[in-house]
């Protein structure tokens, strides 16, 4: 284990509070991958009114519109540095000390309040020691990981003093509830849920799927085209009764609903410009125990997993092994995250219910499986 690995060092409280609460995604603001390029003025003014309504976590990355999100959150925030945190990344492929200085360049700043390496890949176990050394040189006020399995959160809080986990999570997309969210409520690591909207669907503006310009990223996105968009907007209409019972915005629902989930501690809602901050960070209610069952409920309906088929049991035995681990398991109970999770657990390359969702569905179009 190398000295200083975490054990039972608590979150930074500049960043980690005891309640959850909302911050600032940055990508949308970094120019490019969010439909048609548009002027600076408007998401600069998105930064500055997210301020003012009190939010004080920015989260961006080198990444987003190529340094432009971490340049234009660095103007913005300028006059307020001291009364926000931000968070920055490093790269997979990336030198952790050459990518912070660019960063710290572009940010305007000394130093941030948290420095994420943005996804586990190749070496990362090395990248990791090497965030830990800017941290003890004061460029990193504290660390923390992004897109990971369970079995390398645990890895990483061996090697360096891991704060912070971030990943995917919202009321569609759950594989985090299966081992990642629990090991952070048990290690004590401040949990970051990114995509609360699943870009951007739960605003339930998409009737039908959307075609979105070649340069935006919403486009190889699965859950806007075909059989998981269908079942997606199905769970938006029924979501619609319970947000206009609350008299509350679809959006806020949906974000309502992840800040209620125990172990969360910052959801990262993006905006675009200052309309949308006010639609996504106004105040938002605690739910009852009765509005997050009806949500479930509406999204287990939609969601129903499959079985097979007994032609299915006999083709699949000369599959190849991981779609023979998910033929095994489909027995009209199993979920797609579970599925996905028992695979992690092998340590072998690892699985997530995308992937899972993709490759049954094929087998519902052939007739292999049925719900």
């Amino acid at each position: 284990m190398r000295p200083g690995a975490r054990t039972d060092i608590g979150p930074p409280p500049r960043f980690i509070t005891s309640e959850p609460r909302l911050g600032f995604g940055a990508w949308a603001v970094g120019g490019e991958g969010w439909g048609a390029p548009d002027d600076e003025g408007p998401r600069r003014a998105a930064v500055e009114r997210a301020v003012e309504r009190g939010i004080t976590f920015f989260d961006t990355a080198p990444s987003y519109g190529h340094g432009g999100s971490e340049t234009l959150l660095g103007a913005a925030i300028k006059p307020f540095r001291e009364r926000v945190a931000i968070a920055t990344k490093v790269g997979p492929l990336d030198d952790p000390r050459k990518s912070l200085e660019a960063s710290l360049r572009r940010l305007a700043s000394d130093y941030v309040d948290l420095l994420q390496l943005h996804e586990a890949l190749e070496r990362w176990e090395w990248q990791l020691e090497q965030l830990y050394e800017l941290q003890e040189k004061g460029k990193a006020l504290a660390i923390g990981l992004c897109n990971a399995t369970h079995l390398q959160i645990s890895r990483a809080l061996e090697i360096a003093p891991v704060v912070t986990y971030q990943g995917p999570y919202n009321l569609f997309d759950r594989d985090i509830e299966q081992r990642a969210l629990p090991l952070c409520r048990e290690r004590g690591l401040g949990f970051l849920a990114y995509r609360p909207l699943a870009s951007g669907l739960l605003a339930g503006k998409y009737t039908a799927p959307p075609e979105f310009a070649a340069a935006d990223h919403r486009r190889g996105i699965y859950w806007f085209k075909g059989a998981e968009f269908e079942r997606r907007r199905l769970v938006i209409e029924g979501l619609r009764p319970i947000a206009q019972r609350l008299d509350m915005p679809l959006a806020r629902l949906a974000l309502a609903w992840v800040l209620a989930q125990p172990g969360v501690s910052i959801v990262l809602a993006g905006a675009r410009n200052r309309e949308q901050v006010d639609q996504n960070f106004a105040a938002t209610r605690r739910l009852t125990p009765d509005t997050l069952s009806a949500i479930d409920a509406v999204v287990a309906e939609a969601f129903r997993p499959a079985r097979p088929t007994p032609q299915l049991k006999e083709l699949a035995g000369s599959w190849a092994a991981r779609e023979r681990f998910i033929v095994e398991r489909l027995d009209g109970a199993t979920s797609a995250e579970t599925i996905a999770a028992e695979w992690t657990d092998r340590g072998d390359k690892p699985m997530i219910a995308a992937q899972v969702k993709v490759f049954v569905d094929q087998l519902l179009e052939q007739g292999l499986a049925e719900v």
